[in-house]
């Protein structure tokens, strides 16, 4: 364990087309909420000129971006090539544009769980999902200078390995990759359901290895799962004021890196009212 600890600060914004029309104004947003990273979606509609404009004005401020892709059925075997062609189109950019201009590395959001089959054939999802992330961990290592982080659930170190007993999905993602971001969807920090105690088991087994970093996210945006789920209600105070509580609980885990923030335009539009 250990109090140094290099906090970051992410979140992700999927309407890729706001980096054209709203660059500045969300850049001056992060930059103000001392956003570190963000998650940015690739949309290859939007044209290499205008990420390269982005990321350049980010790393201005300090901010990198990292290129997110992910859809549920990416867990399934023969939607591999979507993982190919994104892999390869940021990995085709990075070689194009000038290093100011490069992502950082790739976030891959893919949610099997969120697939009907989840349900009823559990077991066979996470055999393709797990297949479908040993080869994109493979892929990426094919691109220099490009670091992986997952997006994963708090409660993915209580599904098990195929096949293995005692064996689960959080140490198998951890040892393939460096930064998780647990999605611990929670309004409060503290309590049995709360963001901290649903992170702790992560963060101690991420903590145990080497080099590992771990990332908790919280949501902003409306939910439909319960009140319980998102800041949405409570607003950017009460957020942060929580995440607060949070990082005093957990700092002194070294796996321990920092917040996410997901739900940006929600994020942006509760901070100025």
């Amino acid at each position: 364990m250990s109090t140094k600890v290099a906090q970051q600060k992410g979140t992700w914004i999927w309407d890729t087309p706001r980096i054209v029309t709203q660059g500045k104004e969300t850049l001056a947003f992060a930059n103000q909420n001392e956003v570190t990273n963000i998650y940015l979606y690739i949309d290859q509609q939007v044209a290499p000129k205008d990420y390269a404009k982005f990321i350049r004005e980010a790393g201005k401020l300090g901010i990198k971006v990292e290129a997110l892709g992910g859809d549920p059925s990416w867990g399934w075997k023969d939607k591999r090539p979507f993982i190919q062609d994104f892999i390869d189109w940021v990995g085709s950019y990075n070689t194009n544009v000038a290093r100011e201009e490069r992502f950082s590395g790739i976030h891959l959001d893919i949610e099997p769980y969120l697939l009907p089959e989840w349900k009823n054939d559990q077991e066979r999802v996470v055999k393709e999902w797990l297949s479908n992330m040993e080869f994109a961990a493979r892929e990426v290592r094919l691109f220099d200078g490009l670091n992986v982080s997952v997006d994963l659930p708090f409660w993915i170190h209580q599904v098990e390995v195929p096949g293995y007993q005692d064996y689960f999905v959080s140490t198998w993602m951890l040892k393939r990759f460096d930064t998780l971001v647990l999605m611990d969807y929670r309004n409060q920090a503290e309590g049995k359901d709360g963001i901290i105690s649903n992170a702790l088991a992560v963060v101690i087994e991420a903590s145990s290895m080497e080099n590992k970093s771990v990332i908790i996210g919280v949501e902003m945006a409306k939910s439909q799962e319960g009140a319980h789920v998102s800041f949405y209600e409570e607003g950017h105070s009460v957020m942060m004021e929580e995440l607060a509580i949070t990082h005093r609980k957990l700092k002194r885990y070294n796996a321990f890196k920092g917040m996410a923030i997901h739900g940006f335009p929600e994020w942006m539009s509760s901070y100025y009212q």
